[in-house]
């Protein structure tokens, strides 16, 4: 039986998995993060030995990262919330340290692979991935390759400018993420917020809620817009905790539908989508690019 070693480096865990070609995970399992390179290097080797001693043959490893990962080098530049993963090549490392090819790729390119492989995007070319959380990030597909850009800020959608009402400029990640909308209940009210408490409460009817979410909608349609006229992608697809709710597409085409009636000139209407991944899904990106890279799939 043979697999590859799957990890997901995150900022609070290791999670490690078995993964065949098809993209089915065996064996998951997640150590909290070490505290060094040395305790996050035992927990792999520990978890391959486990892996082996049950009779699998491992072909490679395939890692998701935080950080500014070059895929050539297998460096990790920048900073990260793990800082002792930077600085050193993981191609080279794993080789030395569990002795097999690797891989390794950013978890936002990671999350948005698993989707082209194996999820919604299977028939698609050119897609944008934006993943809706404490910030705003994402990745840029185009024929079927993340785009990384010169500096590696491909899909850094966050960064995108926005005029506020107030005449203020602000990025896209402070006024279109989940945080934003408790930035401002904070404001309006001095009292502790969370996303899940802002959405029970406009359910039940709480105006300034519900006003704060409809604003939200919003400034996700304009951000919406301009990626969909500026790389015209098949789709957009979306990730991060609130695309689960089922009505997530939905208030965001409400919004984008009427801005475009607002506007005295043609326009797109994106295709946009849910991810099909979440707990795995830096896993299995892990797994495509690997394969990817090694071109050993047809997909």
């Amino acid at each position: 039986m043979e697999r590859y070693l799957c990890f997901d480096i995150g900022g609070s865990s290791l999670k490690c998995a078995a993964a065949d070609e098809e993209g089915k995970l065996f064996h998951i399992r997640s150590y909290p993060m070490s505290a060094d390179i040395e305790g996050l290097l035992a927990h792999m080797k520990a978890y391959q030995k486990d892996i082996t001693m049950q009779g699998i043959t491992l072909l490679g490893a395939a890692i998701s990262s935080c950080g500014a990962v070059d895929c050539d080098s297998g460096m990790i530049g920048g900073s990260s919330a793990v800082p002792f993963i930077h600085g050193f090549s993981w191609k080279e490392r794993i080789q030395r340290e569990l002795g097999m090819d690797c891989e390794i790729e950013n978890d936002a390119n990671c999350a948005a692979l698993s989707e082209l492989f194996f999820g919604k995007a299977k028939n698609i070319q050119d897609m944008a991935f934006l993943v809706i959380g404490t910030g705003v990030g994402g990745a840029i597909v185009r024929n079927r390759k993340i785009c990384h850009g010169a500096h590696r800020y491909g899909g850094e959608f966050g960064m995108m400018l926005v005029k506020q009402a107030d005449g203020s400029v602000q990025n896209f990640s402070l006024c279109a993420s989940t945080s934003s909308m408790v930035r401002k209940m904070q404001a309006l009210t001095a009292e502790e917020w969370n996303g899940v408490r802002i959405f029970e409460e406009a359910q039940q009817g709480n105006a300034m809620c519900r006003e704060v979410i409809q604003t939200f909608y919003e400034e996700l349609a304009f951000g919406v817009f301009n990626v969909q006229h500026m790389l015209d992608p098949e789709m957009i697809l979306f990730g991060g905790a609130i695309s689960a709710r089922r009505d997530f597409t939905q208030r965001i085409m409400e919004a984008y539908e009427k801005l475009q009636k607002e506007l005295d000139f043609e326009t797109l209407t994106p295709r946009l989508e849910c991810c099909t991944y979440r707990q795995d899904a830096n896993l299995l990106g892990a797994l495509a690019h690997y394969l990817q890279r090694r071109e050993l799939t047809k997909l």
